[in-house]
């Protein structure tokens, strides 16, 4: 979340949006953009209140707002409110791990929004259509995830083209108004995308992440496929599984739109570890209604007095376990550099300094200089200048190491001690491990009169 929050808070304190790049040396005014400036605003603003602990407030509040909508779009579904809070119970552990402060939290809202809206329509509540063109001038300006949005709306439009009942799947056909309708709004969805800061660019982001950029989406974590040796990969196989029993058993009827997303899904799940959220959204109502038979019949009345009490516990338990500045002060002190950057004021490098991918939005945040930030997670504009791939060849100790090291005029790195990078600095004569806690270790390279006459000859040449 660091940099987000930076360039939010940018934003905020400018009232410009930035063009290019002023937080690294390494692509110092190279032209950039942000694209997901409104969800950064929204974030460096929450920050501005009370730092950490009202950016954790925002985060508990976007996700239970993600929550609470998945709930409302599964009982709109499966008629039934018990079917769909045991559905979003059991996919929890997959919805909670992209429980981040990130952009992506506020597009995945506005899809379930979508979803919700076309599902009121569906039912006859035809000015509901007119909500989605203000939510994707929102979703343009919020993050990329608004191209998902324009998926559901022509799976939905184009399977209203026919009608058919074929096993367990059925489609209804649109009636010629709300075809129409439909195609409407979808068109005025579509006017809003050059209503940016930035024209067409942002809309067109997606396709250059898609397609430009293999070098971030074949090394970034989150790119890659979905396994099964994670809490993430294990829920998918486990609900996937029992989906697929529960189907042969019971031979429940799903309207075709629904099974074309949820396979969407799944295959997006599988090739992107990050689209596993993309598959909890669109199979939770699929999930919802195997529930629903099996549920009982909701003729009961409601107790407003005890779910009200119910809901105040709930409420002073959050604000009893809510973490205090201390606390989260600890935790990231136990994933980020703090006491490196505390001893590199004491001991300012000339150089540039090599940081872990991982920590440049901290750097940005901590407002470092330049020759501190050698590369954070805009991965986009390090790859496009190939500061990227020197990265990897610097982490993974490719041959071209020196020379790399050499090229960027790399003076200290601050990394992890458990890395190959750090054994092999380790053991170099010419850097020396001068700092090293639980989170990081920060190694320096010696002055050329303190390396061996070899040694130094050695990089010199290189």
């Amino acid at each position: 979340m660091w940099w987000h929050v930076a360039v939010g808070q940018r934003i905020l304190a400018t009232h410009s949006w930035p063009w290019s790049d002023t937080y690294s040396a390494t692509v110092s005014g190279t032209p950039w953009i942000a694209y997901e400036w409104l969800g950064e605003v929204v974030m460096g603003a929450a920050a501005s209140v009370a730092g950490l602990r009202s950016a954790t407030l925002l985060l508990v509040v976007l996700s239970a707002l993600l929550v609470v909508l998945l709930y409302f779009y599964a009982i709109l579904r499966s008629g039934s409110s018990k079917a769909a809070f045991v559905a979003c119970a059991t996919l929890m552990p997959a919805l909670g791990a992209f429980f981040g402060l990130r952009p992506q939290l506020i597009g995945m809202i506005f899809l379930v929004l979508t979803l919700i809206i076309l599902e009121k329509f569906r039912e006859g509540h035809e000015r509901a259509l007119w909500l989605l063109p203000p939510i994707f001038l929102l979703w343009v300006n919020t993050h990329g995830s608004f191209v998902f949005g324009f998926f559901v709306l022509g799976v939905t439009w184009l399977c209203g083209q026919t009608q058919f009942s074929a096993g367990g799947i059925f489609a209804q056909r649109w009636n010629e108004r709300q075809s129409v309708q439909l195609l409407l709004s979808i068109l005025l969805s579509a006017l809003m995308l050059p209503i940016t800061p930035y024209g067409t660019r942002i809309a067109a982001y997606p396709l250059s992440m898609a397609f430009g950029q293999p070098v971030n989406v074949n090394n970034i974590q989150e790119w890659q496929p979905l396994g099964t040796g994670t809490i993430l990969g294990k829920t998918f196989m486990i609900v996937a599984i029992l989906f697929f029993l529960a189907c042969l058993i019971e031979r429940p009827k799903f309207r075709l739109p629904e099974i074309a997303l949820a396979l969407f899904g799944v295959f997006a799940a599988c090739t992107h570890l990050r689209f596993t959220l993309l598959f909890v959204i669109f199979f939770a109502p699929l999930w919802a209604k195997i529930f629903a038979r099996w549920m009982p019949d909701e003729t009961k009345e409601d107790q407003p007095w005890f779910n009200a009490g119910l809901m105040a516990v709930i409420l002073l338990c959050f604000v009893a376990l809510f973490p205090s500045n201390e606390t989260i002060g600890r935790n990231v002190e136990s994933e980020y550099p703090q006491g490196a950057l505390h001893y590199l004021e004491s001991h300012p490098i000339q150089g540039q300094l090599f940081n872990d991918y991982g920590w440049g939005g901290y750097l940005i945040e901590t407002n470092q200089p330049k020759n501190m930030i050698f590369i954070d997670s805009r991965v986009d504009i390090y790859e496009f200048a190939g500061v990227f791939s020197d990265y990897l060849s610097i982490m993974r100790l490719e041959p071209d190491i020196f020379k790399l090291l050499k090229k960027y005029n790399i003076e200290a790195c601050l990394i992890k001690d458990n890395t190959p990078l750090a054994t092999a600095l380790g053991a170099m004569p010419g850097w020396e491990r001068v700092y090293h806690d639980h989170a990081s270790a920060l190694y320096v390279r010696k002055p050329l009169t303190n390396v061996p006459a070899l040694e130094a000859a050695a990089l010199s040449n290189r």
